[in-house]
């Protein structure tokens, strides 16, 4: 019962790992003024245009990391409350190799954070 009960959490684990690694990647996106360099060359923007689509761009981009930010608040309490259930059943022991196997995965999900 208990290795399936630990089976069970290592799956929740992995499973939530590399969601919320992702949510803090955020060099992926490209430059803004790339963005907005390439869709006014694209779309023939004039200056007043290119001025409105920037505004426009980086209220969104304040909108989605707002959200980005609030989803990973979300996650590390789920996290917190998770390991502190874990350590109100497991030995110290029994913690330490979760914690263990827990790193191992986020490891091999975030090879950057090597």
């Amino acid at each position: 019962m208990q290795k399936k009960t630990i089976s069970m959490i290592l799956f929740f684990c992995i499973l939530v790992s590399p969601i919320v690694a992702l949510a803090q990647k955020q060099n992926s996106a490209p430059d803004s003024k790339e963005v907005i360099n390439r869709i006014s060359k694209e779309l023939g923007l004039n200056d007043t245009q290119k001025t409105k689509v920037e505004a426009i761009l980086d209220n969104e981009k304040k909108k989605v990391e707002a959200v980005f930010n609030e989803e990973r608040k979300k996650l590390q309490q789920i996290q917190e409350i998770t390991r502190t259930n874990l350590q109100a059943v497991l030995t110290p022991e029994q913690m330490e190799k979760l914690d263990k196997k827990m790193r191992e995965q986020s490891n091999k999900n975030n090879p950057q954070k090597k």
